[in-house]
């Protein structure tokens, strides 16, 4: 579906762009996150909704271009991990977090535009916000992290 990529592993064009989008992702957030921290909640809630857009329609593309391709097991048979419990394990650390992220995101989300007024500012629900919303931020980095260290053991070894 998708050309060689540009990193020089075994990957498509798609993963490496993932991949290297990861750099421009951890800055949004944590942008986003200083928004909320600086009174900026109008940025800090559109910041948000841009991401959560964006990030749906690449990991849609994504996971289409992965199940035309055979799945996971069929992209990283060539990795000297294929088959091995190392790969296995990186695979399940990853899904792992990038499940309980994207429900941690979503569910805040969705919730956080019924309860907060508009424009969004602080109130009832706002510790509680910020609870939930540094546990995801947290878990969305780690996503990212373990979707490097996946890469690694999958596409250049």
């Amino acid at each position: 579906m998708f050309p060689p990529g540009f990193l020089g592993t075994r990957a498509d064009l798609l993963l490496d762009l993932v991949i290297v989008s990861l750099a421009g992702v951890v800055p949004a957030v944590l942008y986003s996150w200083r928004s909320a921290r600086t009174g900026s909640y109008v940025r800090h809630r559109n910041l948000q909704l841009a991401l959560i857009a964006v990030l749906t329609l690449v990991l849609g593309i994504f996971e289409m271009n992965l199940r035309a391709k055979g799945g996971i097991d069929s992209l990283t048979r060539e990795s000297r991990f294929a088959g091995t419990w190392i790969l296995d394990a990186a695979l399940f650390v990853h899904l792992a977090f990038a499940f309980s992220s994207a429900a941690l995101w979503v569910g805040l989300t969705g919730l956080s535009l019924w309860k907060f007024q508009r424009p969004p500012r602080p109130g009832a629900f706002s510790s509680a916000h910020r609870f939930w919303g540094r546990l995801a931020m947290l878990d969305l980095l780690l996503t990212g992290a373990s979707a490097i260290v996946l890469y690694v053991i999958g596409f250049v070894f």
